[in-house]
C-alpha cells in the first residue's frame, strides 16, 4: 500500500511540525514562496506560553486567553490550545529543545502582556523562532520534499474536493501538484499593511486561495497591531518584543512620562489592543514614544536580536530609550477550520495563522501563536495518519487566456490598508478603502491558472482580495471589539458576542 501524499503550502512553524510528526508514515512536500528560512515564525522573538510552572495552572492561561481574546474566544478550541499546549512544551523540552535555563535547570520562564503569570518559555534570549524552527528543519533534512521559490497559485478542486495546488516560479512557470491532502500553513495577512512585524512574504496568500475555492473565512475584521516596532530611517519591519516590557521597560514620551499610567489595571503590560492604542493617540498628538528600558538588567545579553537592531539603524540603546510605534501583527481570522484543521472543503485544511479556529478570539493573547503552531499542527498530524478515503484525481486541461487586468503597486495598498482599516476605524474611512479597491481588477473566481498572470500580478491578487474582504468584514461589525476597535462603534455589543462575520465565494458576508 503507498503512502498518503501530503502537501503543505508554507515554511513556518505549523508546517514543520507537521512534518516532523507526518514524514515516516507519508510523503510529505513543503512548498513555500520564497526561501525555508523567510517565515513570520522564523522573526518570533517572543516564546511559547504554557503553564509548566507549579504554581501556575493551565485555566488562569485559559482565563488570560479568553479576556485578551475579549470572550469572542471558542471556549472549547482556546481549552484544547491550553492543556494540549501544556503537555506538549513539556514534551519538547524532555526531548531537548535549548530553551533558555535558570542555574537550577529549570527553564527561565517570562511574563508578557495580559498574563497573569510568568510562563513564557524563551529560547536564544529573543530568538524562540528561529530555535524552534532549526530544531524542527534540522531533523527533516532529506526527508521530505522541499520546493522553494513558488507561489501558491490556486487549490485544485475537483468534485467537491481539493485534490492538489498550482503554484508560479520567479521565471512566471506554472506546476502543478497533486496530493491526498492539501495543508494551508501560508501565515497571515500583515504584510498588506506599510508598517508591520511580519515577513513580507505574508501578504493573505492562503486565505485568497481558500476564498476562490469555496472555502469559509470568518473573523476578518480583527487585525492585531503589536504595540512595540522599532522607529528607523528606512522601511524596516523590526519588532521589540514585549518580553522587553515583561522584564521592566514602560513605555514614556519624549518628557519621560509614563503613557499608560491611568489607561489600564495591567499598566505597561495591558493587552495589546490596548496599548496600541494608546500608542497612536499620544503620536496623533505630536508626542515621540519610546520604551524606557533603563531598569531591564543584561539587555543585550536577554535581547541579542534587538539590540542588534538597534545597533543596525543607528539607535543608542544604551541610553536607556528605544523609540517605537505600533505596526501590523497577527491575523486572528482566516479560513475557518474545525479543531483538527479541516476546512470546509474536502482534502483542505489549514493550522497556523492562516486558520481560524476562533481560538485567539478577537485578540491573542501574548505567545500563544508558537503555541496555536505546535497544538493544531500536532492535532492535524494525528488525524492525516488515519485511513481515509482519497479524493478523484482529475485535473481538467489548463486553458491559458489573456486578460486585461489594472492593479495598483503594491506600497499603494499596504498605505491605504494602514490609513483607513488600521488601529482606529470608522464608516467613512472604509468606504472609502472599498471605493479605492473597486477602482481595480480583483479575480473572485476559483482559477487564477487559467490567465496569463505573472507571479507578481497573482501575488497582488491575493492582497488585493484580501484587503477586500478584511474591510468588508471591518464594515459590518459595528461595535469595537479586541483588535477591531471603531470610533463611531466605541463600546463592545453583547449581540455580538461570538457572533461571526463568515465569508466564501458563494455565499458572502454572513452574521452568524
Amino acid at each position: 500500500m503507498s503512502k498518503p501524499t501530503v502537501l503543505i503550502v508554507g515554511a513556518g512553524l505549523s508546517a514543520f511540525v507537521l512534518a516532523s510528526k507526518l514524514y515516516e508514515q507519508a510523503e510529505v512536500t513543503i512548498i513555500t514562496k520564497k526561501s525555508m528560512c523567510e517565515s513570520n515564525s522564523i522573526r518570533a522573538q517572543g516564546g511559547i506560553a504554557a503553564a509548566i510552572a507549579k504554581q501556575d495552572h493551565w485555566r488562569w492561561h485559559l482565563k488570560d486567553t479568553c479576556e485578551a481574546g475579549r470572550h469572542h474566544n471558542n471556549l472549547h478550541a482556546a481549552e484544547i490550545l491550553v492543556k494540549q499546549g501544556q503537555q506538549l512544551v513539556k514534551e519538547l523540552l524532555e526531548q531537548g529543545f535549548p530553551a533558555d535555563c535558570k542555574e537550577d535547570g529549570l527553564p527561565q520562564l517570562g511574563k508578557e502582556g495580559a498574563h497573569s503569570y510568568r510562563r513564557i518559555v524563551h529560547a536564544g534570549g529573543d530568538q524562540t523562532g528561529k530555535y524552534l524552527l532549526n530544531y524542527y528543519q534540522s531533523a527533516l533534512i532529506d526527508k521530505i520534499n522541499i520546493k522553494e521559490n513558488q507561489l501558491a497559485v490556486d487549490c485544485i478542486v475537483e468534485d467537491g474536493c481539493c485534490i492538489g495546488i498550482t503554484t508560479i516560479d520567479t521565471n512566471d512557470h506554472y506546476h502543478t501538484y497533486l496530493a491526498d491532502h492539501v495543508v494551508l500553513a501560508t501565515g497571515g495577512a500583515g504584510g498588506i499593511y506599510e508598517t508591520t512585524t511580519n515577513d513580507r512574504t505574508v501578504t493573505g496568500d492562503g486565505i485568497a486561495i481558500a476564498y476562490r475555492a469555496g472555502a469559509i473565512l470568518a473573523d476578518l475584521e480583527f487585525i492585531q497591531f503589536h504595540p512595540t516596532m522599532l522607529v528607523t530611517n528606512d522601511a524596516s519591519n523590526e519588532l521589540v518584543s514585549e518580553a522587553v516590557r515583561g522584564e521592566g521597560a514602560v513605555l514614556i514620551d519624549q518628557n519621560g512620562n509614563r503613557i499608560m499610567e491611568g489607561k489600564h489595571e495591567r499598566l505597561d503590560l495591558a493587552p495589546r489592543d490596548v496599548v496600541s492604542r494608546v500608542i497612536e493617540h499620544a503620536l496623533h498628538e505630536g508626542n515621540s514614544i519610546y520604551l524606557d528600558i533603563s531598569s531591564v538588567r543584561h539587555f543585550k545579553q536577554r535581547f541579542p536580536s534587538i539590540s542588534k537592531a538597534c545597533e543596525k539603524h543607528n539607535i543608542e540603546w544604551q541610553n536607556g530609550k528605544i523609540p517605537v510605534k505600533p505596526g501590523a501583527h497577527f491575523t486572528m481570522g482566516g479560513v475557518e477550520t474545525d479543531l483538527i484543521g479541516r476546512t470546509s472543503i474536502a482534502g483542505l485544511y489549514a493550522i497556523g495563522e492562516v486558520a481560524c479556529t476562533h481560538v485567539h478570539g478577537a485578540n491573542r493573547l501574548a505567545s500563544n501563536s508558537l503555541l496555536e503552531g505546535l497544538v493544531f499542527a500536532t492535532r492535524l498530524a494525528e488525524a492525516l495518519l488515519v485511513p481515509v478515503s482519497r479524493c478523484p484525481s482529475n485535473v481538467r486541461q489548463v486553458i491559458s487566456k489573456s486578460v486585461a487586468i489594472d492593479m495598483p503597486a503594491i506600497d499603494k495598498v499596504q498605505v491605504k490598508m494602514s490609513r483607513h482599516v488600521g488601529i482606529n476605524r470608522e464608516a467613512s474611512s472604509l468606504k472609502e478603502m472599498m471605493n479605492w479597491l473597486d477602482r481595480y481588477t480583483i479575480m473572485k473566481e476559483p482559477k487564477l491558472r487559467n490567465y496569463s498572470l505573472t507571479k507578481e500580478e497573482c501575488e497582488m491578487q491575493h492582497m488585493l482580495l484580501t484587503a477586500e474582504l478584511i474591510t468588508k468584514s471591518a464594515y459590518q461589525r459595528k461595535e469595537s471589539r479586541g483588535a477591531h476597535y471603531r470610533i463611531d462603534f466605541p463600546e463592545s455589543s453583547s449581540e455580538w458576542q461570538q457572533n461571526y462575520i463568515r465569508w466564501n465565494s458563494y455565499k458572502q458576508g454572513v452574521k452568524i
